[in-house]
């Protein structure tokens, strides 16, 4: 029996979480095959006993855990070596997913093969979707995809995919960055991954646009520099170690280059 963790970073969560959390507790999945993993970062109270409130009205198997220091990415490492299970689908707390979410990933998904979704934005409701620039690709793609370069967008998030836990090893998110951290973890488990395979149209991530999220923050011009520059060389060394496929690197690289020439 396969079974997934589902790993949810929250930071200072409003109401969206709970919102989240009603999307996982529909799921066609059988809830003995999945366990939710919180991990609240930063202050403590009142975010705890919100969590916690909501929680005590779920039935699906769920695991709390807190930490004091504040970022994505040391959460998701937290919750990375506390769940158990052999895949790992990350989900942010302020986004939803399709009832048969897990259920259509984990079928298509293996040790070599990563299950990836369709993908939408939404604002308040998703009765109201828009267009988002990873799933524009789901419609291209072959069911099974083993070019990475074709596939080079799934490759820019860790969200709306299942993830083998082998495939991930002891590969953890760089805490040293705020912007860039998905798409240079994916990069670096590139290696351990065979191929991409497509779920039904039907399965979705839903990404939220809301104000005050991590994606909607701006940063300063020497913050984009500092980024780009530990990201070139991130890349770099990447390229050089054999095991990794040049091309797809090198599209890392020129994403990097191409996104601080958009954002300035």
């Amino acid at each position: 029996m396969k079974k997934v963790a589902i790993l949810i970073p929250s930071y200072k969560p409003k109401e969206y979480l709970e919102r989240c959390l009603l999307s996982l507790e529909k799921q066609t999945l059988p809830k003995n095959q999945f366990c939710v993993y919180i991990c609240l970062n930063g202050p403590q109270q009142p975010y705890e006993k919100y969590i916690l409130n909501i929680l005590n009205e779920i039935d699906f198997t769920y695991k709390y855990l807190y930490i004091n220091r504040i970022g994505v990415s040391n959460a998701r490492n937290k919750l990375l070596d506390f769940s158990k299970e052999e895949f790992i689908a990350f989900v942010d707390d302020d986004d939803l997913v399709s009832e048969n979410y897990l259920q259509n990933l984990l079928d298509v998904s293996t040790d070599k093969y990563i299950g990836i979704a369709n993908i939408y934005y939404f604002r308040t409701d998703i009765k109201y979707l828009e267009k988002n620039y990873i799933g524009s690709d789901f419609r291209k793609l072959n069911n099974i995809e083993i070019v990475k370069v074709k596939t080079r967008r799934y490759f820019s998030s860790s969200c709306a995919k299942i993830i083998h836990r082998s495939m991930i090893g002891k590969t953890r998110f760089d805490i040293n960055l705020k912007n860039g951290e998905d798409s240079l973890f994916m990069a670096m488990i590139s290696k351990d991954i065979t191929a991409i395979c497509k779920t039904t149209i039907d399965t979705c991530y839903y990404v939220c646009k809301r104000s005050g999220s991590s994606q909607s923050r701006k940063r300063g011009f020497y913050s984009k520099i500092l980024t780009t520059i530990y990201l070139l060389k991130a890349y770099i060394k990447l390229f050089l170690i054999k095991e990794y496929d040049k091309a797809f690197i090198f599209t890392r690289i020129l994403a990097t280059i191409k996104k601080f020439i958009k954002d300035v």
